[in-house]
Formats: structure tokens, sequence, C-alpha cells
């Protein structure tokens, strides 16, 4: 790819190409016919001067360069105007005169700028006939039509390279606009993958949309806690980036299993993690889905301790708790916005979880009554609720096949 181009990066050497070419035409005719006056001399030193006040110009204003280049084009239609009749319209240096002066107004902005640039042109040739009189003297002279060819071949090739400048800025410009698509898309992308890790799967659209989610009931929803045995002893007595690796390992365990059943994690708070299903519509399996992946979970950490056992590796025991009930949920608004529920079901589930025997799982009488039969299960004491009143807790397993 070219570096350092723009669609201006050759205005000024064709300038000065075409403004030294019309000086030569100058020169000449007046030379041949022997016609050199104080008005062809300052025609000359203006012609000569004048592309580089354009430069000055452009550097001086960048920002409004279109605007310069443009009226700057007028200028020079202007000029050709006066050469032509300056020349006695003779053909050939006329014809390739204006042509050029169409061809690169055309170019640049389109055919309201060539029309512009031919009215510039006859508005030369009308000011000089005005103070010049009509002066329609056309000459054939070697010397021109050798130096329009010389002209010719170095303009257009300028022009044709300019031309190719624009074609490789425009294929420039194409690629940075799929870059930046991409760019775009990929941030949309991270951005929506960060609003579901933010709220449940279902209310994620909701809070894209509106921008904000009023807190609102939910019930009833299924809730699943996992808090680890002697986590804080075990991180203090073993290498802490073993001890958290092997946490990690079983947070993202949690979440495959979790999503197998419906389960998305609400929350890890140290060694303790919650899932919930129900939020915001909840399904008629929740409770019975919610103790499928909480057996699952123990099944999970089981397999894995025997495994680590076998290798002389430490083992976190886990503690399992499944609530159902009803709660609130909302956006908490801090420096980090999370999803968040709360209610006395939180309570309880929290509760359940600290209380659960190391290796149970452990659920509610209200999850045992919506799961229905599915599993068996036998009691486990009483875990007491908000306001002192106590809800029975039940050890559950899978009835046998």
């Amino acid at each position: 790819m070219i570096k350092g181009l723009s669609r201006f990066a050759l205005y000024y050497p064709l300038r000065i190409v075409g403004a030294y070419f019309v000086a030569l035409i100058v020169a000449l005719y007046s030379y041949q016919f022997d016609q050199f006056s104080l008005y062809r001399y300052l025609l000359i030193a203006v012609l000569l001067v004048y592309p580089h006040v354009v430069r000055y110009f452009d550097w001086q204003y960048p920002q409004d360069r279109l605007k310069v280049e443009l009226r700057a084009f007028l200028i020079d239609s202007f000029i050709i105007g006066l050469v032509i009749h300056l020349t006695g319209f003779t053909p050939l240096p006329s014809f390739v005169l204006v042509t050029v002066a169409l061809v690169n107004s055309l170019s640049v902005a389109g055919f309201r700028q060539m029309f512009l640039s031919a009215s510039s042109v006859l508005s030369g040739v009308a000011i000089a006939t005005l103070f010049g009189g009509l002066n329609y003297a056309p000459q054939n002279v070697v010397t021109l039509d050798v130096a329009v060819a010389v002209f010719l071949f170095v303009y257009f090739i300028f022009f044709g390279y300019s031309v190719y400048i624009g074609n490789t800025l425009l294929a420039r410009s194409r690629t940075e606009i799929r870059e930046q698509k991409s760019v775009l898309e990929i941030e949309k992308q991270r951005s929506d993958s960060l609003l579901l890790d933010l709220v449940p799967a279902k209310l994620a659209a909701e809070l894209k949309d509106k921008k904000r989610l009023e807190p609102r009931d939910f019930e009833p929803v299924t809730l699943l806690a996992v808090d680890f045995v002697g986590f804080v002893h075990t991180l203090e007595t073993h290498n802490p980036k073993d001890v958290l690796a092997h946490l990690m390992h079983c947070f993202k365990a949690f979440d495959a299993i979790g999503g197998r059943h419906g389960f998305e994690k609400l929350r890890s708070v140290g060694d303790v993690y919650v899932a919930v299903a129900g939020v915001p519509e909840p399904g008629s399996r929740d409770a019975a889905s919610g103790i499928e992946a909480a057996l699952e979970i123990r099944q999970f950490l089981d397999d894995l301790a025997l495994s680590r056992r076998a290798h002389g590796e430490f083992v976190l025991d886990a503690r399992i708790a499944v609530h159902s009930g009803r709660v609130i949920g909302g956006i908490v608004e801090t420096a980090k916005m999370s999803f968040d529920l709360w209610g006395s079901a939180m309570t309880l589930l929290m509760q359940m979880v600290r209380e659960a025997p190391a290796g149970r799982v452990v659920v509610s009488d209200t999850t045992r009554q919506l799961a229905g039969e599915e599993f068996l299960s036998t009691p486990a004491g009483v875990v007491m609720a908000a306001a002192g009143t106590g809800m029975a807790v039940y050890n559950v397993e899978k009835r046998a096949a």
C-alpha cells in the first residue's frame, strides 16, 4: 500500500506542469511573432508564481483544501481564456488548453465544476477581448505543436498517476471501512457477551433495549449454592495459585453443568457459587432440574476428588443446597454494575448451604414439593428462616432405576 498519499497529492505538480507549459506557449508565440509586451511579460510572471501561491494557501488552510483547489481551477480556466485570446485562437494549443481545463474540473468535482470552468474560460476570452480587442489570427507554428505534444505526454502521465493514486486511496478506504466494521462487530459481540455475564440471558435483551432494568419480583425461582469446606485453610496451607486454579476449574464445571439444566451463574463470592433458574419466567421443572444439577455437581466433585487423591493432591469438599422461593431482582448500579437477587429465599439458601453436611445435597421443603416424586428424600433437620420461622430441609438422592 502506498503511504503518505492524499487525493490532493499531485495537484501541485500538475499545476506546475500546466502553468509552466502555458507560460512557454505565451513566450514561444510572442517570440515567433515578435509581440512581447508588458502585458505578456506580466502574464508569464504570474504563471510562474501562481502554482506556488495556491500551494501556500493549501498549507495555510488544510481543512479547506478542496475549496481552495476548486477556486484555483476557476482561476486556471480564466488564465487559459486569456492565453487563447493572446495566441489568436491558434487551434492546437487552444484545443489542448481547453481540454485539460475541462477534464481536470470534471475529474475532481463532476459536471457542475466542468461547466463553471468552461464559463471561466469564456470569461477570460471576453475580458481579454474587451480590453485588447478581437485577436483572431490563428497561426500554425511547429514549435508550438512540438511543445503541445510534449506537454500532453507529460501532463497526462501525471494525470494517469493521479487517477492511480485516487484508486489506491479508494481501495484503502474500503479496506479501512471493512476493518472498522469488523472491529465494531467484535466490540458488539464482546459487549453482548459482557451483557450476558451481567444479567440472565432472558433479561439481556430488555436491558439492551431499555438501558435499564426496574426491580421486580420473580416467583418461584430455584436457587443453587455450592460452598467449599475449609477453603481458607486450604488456601493458607497450599500453593495459592494451585488452590485458585482448582477453584476456577470447579466453577467452570459448575457453569457447564448448570447450563445443561437451565441454570445461570448469579455470582460467586470467594468460594461460594450461586446459580439461578426461573428468571424472568419460571419453568415447570426448575426445582427438579436444580436437584439434578446439584447431584451432578456432587458426582463431578467426587470423581475429581478420587483422581486428585490418587495423585497425592489436596481435595476440596463441598456443601450443596437447593431452595425455591420468591426473590426481588434488579441492577446494582455502583462503580461496577451487576445484577443481584434479594429476599428471604436468598437468605435461607445461604443458611442451608452453611449448615449442610459436606458431600451432601440438601433441599428445602419448598423445592422438594415442586420437584415431585422424582427423588428420594430424607429429613435433614430444620433451618431457621426469616422472622424466626423454620424450614424443613431434606437430603436427596436419585431414585434407583
